[in-house]
């Protein structure tokens, strides 16, 4: 019932959006993961991009943190060796995503390769608050905004300040009633770790498979 009801909400603000269900990531199965995304974006993605894995992933997003860097630098931070490093600096440069300058790799800019625009993660742990929160505080580290789902019509003001204090958004929805908003989340930058890349990435590679239908 709530999916339905949130798919409605998101057609009428007629933005591009993508659901997905208990998708495995690095910090479990999140219940519930909307993704907006902005189709401009991924025009320019190619055959190599689709080839990406995790572990390209997360040296791009360390590029993207720092700004560029040595392969030495990305070596040592990231525990990497040099030979896997050489094959994953390979598939980025092979995918346009990074650059060589000197000594140094730079990562293309954002615009050119990460068209999601908002990632909300949705907990739904019934009445257990304390379930809830953990995971959506946990959700926070890939998500630019983090919710919980609970039945409860009215929380406590226990509950509403745990949740403003950790940035935590809040859905209500009981039997026969409509959804209803009762904390907006607090909406962070993306992507936030190489997990928002994931995400982004499942989209590129579904549109280019199917030549632009999410």
């Amino acid at each position: 019932m709530f999916l339905s009801q949130y798919k409605e909400r998101l057609s009428t603000l007629k933005r591009h959006y993508a659901l997905f269900c208990e998708p495995l990531l690095p910090t479990g199965y999140p219940d519930v993961i909307v993704v907006s995304y902005n189709p401009k974006y991924f025009e320019s993605w190619n055959y190599e991009r689709s080839n990406l894995t995790i572990i390209d992933l997360k040296v791009l997003h360390h590029l993207y943190f720092v700004q560029g860097s040595s392969s030495d630098d990305i070596e040592n931070y990231l525990g990497i060796d040099s030979t896997t490093l050489f094959r994953v600096l390979e598939r980025l440069l092979d995918s346009s995503m990074i650059r060589r300058t000197k000594k140094r790799w730079i990562p293309r800019s954002l615009k050119s390769g990460y068209g999601v625009t908002n990632i909300q993660a949705i907990e739904a742990k019934v009445s257990d608050w304390h379930g809830a929160f953990q995971q959506a505080s946990i959700n926070r580290w890939f998500a630019s905004e983090s919710c919980v789902l609970s039945p409860v019509q009215s929380p406590s003001s226990k509950v509403m300040n745990k949740a403003k204090k950790i940035g935590v958004g809040i859905y209500s929805l009981s039997t026969g009633t409509p959804v209803r908003t009762v904390q907006k989340p607090i909406r962070g930058c993306l992507p936030s770790s190489y997990a928002s890349w994931m995400l982004n990435e499942w989209i590129g590679r579904r549109l280019f498979q199917t030549g632009g239908m999410c």
